[in-house]
């Protein structure tokens, strides 16, 4: 019996997930998402850590730095959940809060031009298109996208084979606009409504007076601080909770949990605008910046995370691309960047470093 290489092993394991051996391999965003939903079909619903763990160990002694291999995987579920493959949802039947994830439907999100972008993951085999289809799918990071041919109707063809249509603004679930001061008010009246907190174990807190141009730079442990703070806490099974916090010499007085009971958005995403709100109203604001146009088109970079709803709009429009230098970033066509930096501006409060 011959040892494979481990550049055959990549080889192989990237033509079982139906990619592309000559461009990709198992590293690669690509790669690391079709293994994401691959592992999903056995294991959903389970907890965000069981999900990365499957894709994880088999990589062990197959990638040099498994430590940023995790973190790629942890940053590429994140951004799965967000695009809408993957679905979050507190366990219902268990005793705790913890936060399980699920394989979202399949369906798709159709565009103007006829192309749709794929959603959800399939239940029993890693596609459910037939073959003629599946060929033709264009994985780019996290994404998959599918052009028509000539005459061809993806709208019609796709419900036929139990893809569900998602309507373009219900997939993004956006808010409606609103001054970051209106932002504030509102989530400290619900914060000063609320009962005395007590102690809070495991509390970390976003610091604003931190770059906003480093987002993991921001997060630290509660010293002698006082004010009201974005903040993470910790709880006995799942991930870390989101929470608004108001503190006295580091001392908690009153908490408020995201996602509000009434909300249709993840925590981290109803924490994440308000953090951008409260440094938009310091004066501030967090920041994108803009590279040169080219014929491929401009790239728009951001440097800490957005919603999901931002993201999904970004991803139809947009084409994610290399990031260095900042935590994301996106090309879009010439004929899309004033009105995403309407968006960006107006919903996030985001403004232009020069």
């Amino acid at each position: 019996m011959r040892q494979l290489t481990r550049t055959e092993v990549h080889l192989r394991g990237i033509a079982q997930l139906r990619l592309d051996p000559n461009t990709l391999d198992l590293t690669s965003v690509e790669a690391i998402a079709a293994a994401l939903r691959r592992s999903a079909r056995f294991l959903c619903p389970c907890a965000s850590a069981t999900l990365v763990r499957a894709v994880v160990e088999p990589m062990k002694g197959l990638v040099e730095e498994i430590d940023a291999f995790r973190e790629s995987v942890w940053d590429t579920l994140e951004a799965m959940i967000a695009h809408g493959d993957f679905l979050e949802h507190c366990d219902i039947e268990g005793s705790s809060n913890a936060t399980l994830v699920y394989g979202a439907p399949l369906g798709f999100v159709a565009r103007n031009s006829g192309a749709v972008i794929l959603l959800g993951v399939s239940s029993n085999q890693l596609s459910s298109l037939p073959s003629d289809l599946a060929d033709r799918v264009e994985y780019v990071k996290h994404l998959r996208r599918l052009k028509p041919l000539p005459n061809e109707d993806l709208s019609v063809v796709l419900p036929q084979l139990g893809l569900r249509a998602v309507s373009y603004l219900g997939w993004l679930q956006s808010p409606g606009d609103e001054a970051p001061d209106q932002h504030i008010s509102r989530l400290n009246r619900l914060l000063d409504a609320g009962p005395a907190s007590g102690a809070v174990p495991g509390l970390s807190i976003l610091d604003p007076e931190q770059s906003v141009r480093y987002y993991r730079g921001r997060w630290r442990e509660v010293r002698a601080d006082s004010g009201r703070f974005v903040a993470r806490r910790d709880q006995a099974y799942g991930s870390n909770l989101w929470c608004y916090v108001e503190l006295i010499s580091g001392e908690p007085q009153k908490l408020l949990d995201f996602p509000l009971a009434s909300s249709r958005w993840r925590g981290c995403d109803e924490a994440w605008r308000l953090q951008m709100a409260i440094d938009a109203q310091r004066g501030n604001p967090q920041r994108f910046r803009l590279l040169p146009g080219t014929e491929a088109g401009t790239v728009i970079q951001f440097f800490s995370p957005v919603p999901a709803w931002a993201q999904r709009r970004w991803d139809a429009v947009g084409e994610p691309t290399t990031n260095q230098g900042c935590l994301f970033a996106y090309r879009l066509a010439e004929s899309e960047v004033a009105e995403e930096l309407r968006f960006a501006r107006g919903t996030l409060w985001l403004e232009e470093l020069e």
